[in-house]
């Protein structure tokens, strides 16, 4: 399907078999649930969903509606009525509905379905969801976002899995709270052994935290923060030892620093990492270098920053 112009009406690219056509479009109203999940669609663009025990409630809307706008579309006689299913339950039909209507965004519906059916973006809050068709992030960009004063940055894999003292896995389909995410971000990487040099000089220490999910070639930034350099001898270790920190963060915790929250990296940026602790972490030098993760590697001349 495809929307229309600025008119907000939409026309099917391909006619099905079953279309009447009436001038130059063929318009359609939105899906509705009838029996125990059957799917009936007087349209694609406008109208409104409803349930019902029989096919009759799908046609319901053509005697009478309380709804004036699809009233008046009604009687245009300019539509079609399709049906889908049915369906094992009531609950399934409804769930296949609320997709539906997320997807076509018919213009006269009113009742949404529920949340959890609909679609949304994969792997960031929906306020972010813009993000994810911008080019992706070369190693460059996440210094020249920074302006004149590039800070060293660390970068962390976050995963799907859950920790046992709380920590809970990224999941790209339902992400967790920004409290949770900062948790995770923060919490815990084997960085004690670079907390000498980092406590001594802090301006060379890493000062922007983002936290990384997935795979590289589809890897995604799912938060980015200030890091309080002053606080690496002050912070929290992890209760089993093992070298590992709490990466100290400014008490703003923007999970958006420098607007990057939602961007896609790409997988020419080298930003990979290994399967043991002292690899989930890369750090990223204002002159272009990695280091840790899965080797240490200069830049290529065009990577140069």
């Amino acid at each position: 399907m495809m929307r229309a112009g600025r008119n907000g009406s939409r026309i099917s690219r391909r006619p099905s078999k079953n279309s009447v056509n009436h001038g130059s479009s063929r318009r359609k109203l939105a899906p509705m649930t009838y029996g125990t999940g059957h799917i009936m669609t007087s349209g694609v663009a406008l109208g409104t969903s409803a349930t019902g025990e029989r096919p009759s409630r799908a046609t319901a809307h053509l005697i009478a509606s309380h709804n004036p706008g699809l009233a008046e579309f009604v009687s245009s006689n300019k539509f079609t009525i399709e049906v889908a299913g049915p369906f094992a339950t009531e609950e399934v039909g409804r769930a296949v509905e609320t997709v539906l209507i997320s997807a076509l965004e018919p213009d006269l519906n009113i009742i949404q379905g529920s949340s959890a059916a609909r679609l949304r973006p994969l792997g960031v809050p929906v306020e972010f969801a813009p993000r994810l068709s911008l080019p992706p992030m070369k190693r460059e960009d996440f210094i020249s976002v920074q302006g004149n004063n590039p800070m060293p940055i660390m970068f962390v894999f976050i995963g799907q899995q859950d920790f046992g003292d709380g920590r809970v896995g990224y999941d790209p389909a339902n992400p967790p709270s920004d409290e949770q995410v900062l948790e995770r971000v923060e919490k815990w990487w084997q960085i004690q052994r670079f907390l000498p040099e980092w406590s001594t000089d802090p301006q060379g220490s890493p000062g922007v935290l983002i936290g990384v999910h997935g795979k590289p070639g589809a890897q995604m930034v799912i938060a980015s923060l200030m890091i309080d350099r002053s606080g690496w001898n002050s912070d929290e270790s992890f209760e089993r030892g093992e070298g590992k920190i709490r990466v100290p963060t400014l008490p703003t915790r923007n999970l958006d620093a420098f607007e990057i929250r939602g961007r896609r990296i790409d997988r020419a940026s080298g930003i990979a990492f290994e399967g043991f602790p002292a690899g989930f972490f890369v750090l990223l030098s204002p002159d272009g270098t990695l280091a840790g993760g899965r080797r240490t590697r200069r830049p290529k001349h065009d990577e140069s920053v």
